[in-house]
């Protein structure tokens, strides 16, 4: 298997939040002075905020597209986050990053439009506890921190994305093993691209 690759999405998430708290501040002026719920400032924050998130994914998804053209694939494989949405019960700034920042079902019918020119079939897997048990040995004894997955039953240390996506592509393989990468390729956003940067070293152990 090729090395794992993992976009981090932190800057992504700061500039949306900047945003955010732009428009939040402009619908209180409004409700303060005017006391209305709209204005043509408000409507070209929200522009701002979705062009440019729209901007990152779309950028996101050239890349992994290409790069699944450019290793001779057929097939990308996505987790389906079904009912995320309704089963979240975290507070206040976690809940409209979920139902605001992700906008999931636009990310995956812009993948699926991409894809098609490329003649790649784009299939959704649950995601149920592909980071809960550890792709080795099968155990669910385990430890998550951050993004640090730790099993205690064999001591395997890895990034718990890889984890997750690794026994995604196991289980849609039928259980044929696939062999651990443990330290991916980290990209981050820049504003204009999505740019390597190299993630913790992570060892598997035993």
């Amino acid at each position: 298997m090729k090395q794992p690759i993992a976009f981090r999405g932190g800057k992504l998430l700061w500039d949306w939040w900047y945003w955010t708290n732009k428009i939040a501040r402009e619908q209180s002026r409004l409700a303060r002075i005017n006391k209305v719920k709209t204005s043509r400032k408000l409507k070209k924050l929200y522009k701002i905020r979705q062009r440019r998130f729209r901007h990152a994914v779309n950028a996101m998804i050239k890349w992994i597209v290409e790069y699944a053209h450019q290793s001779g694939l057929s097939e990308i494989v996505v987790g389906n986050l079904k009912n995320i949405r309704e089963s979240n019960h975290k507070n206040g700034k976690v809940n409209p990053m979920i139902h605001n920042f992700w906008s999931f079902r636009w990310i995956i019918q812009r993948l699926k439009e991409k894809v098609e020119e490329y003649g790649i079939e784009v299939e959704e897997v649950s995601e149920y506890r592909t980071s809960s048990i550890c792709l080795r040995c099968g155990s669910d004894k385990v430890v998550r921190r951050g993004r640090l997955f730790k099993c205690l039953n064999c001591g395997l240390e890895a990034h718990r994305d890889v984890v997750g996506v690794l026994n995604m592509a196991t289980h849609h393989n039928g259980g044929i093993a696939i062999r651990l990468v443990t330290e991916p390729l980290l990209l981050r956003w820049n504003r204009c691209r999505w740019e390597p940067k190299r993630a913790m070293n992570i060892q598997s152990k035993g």
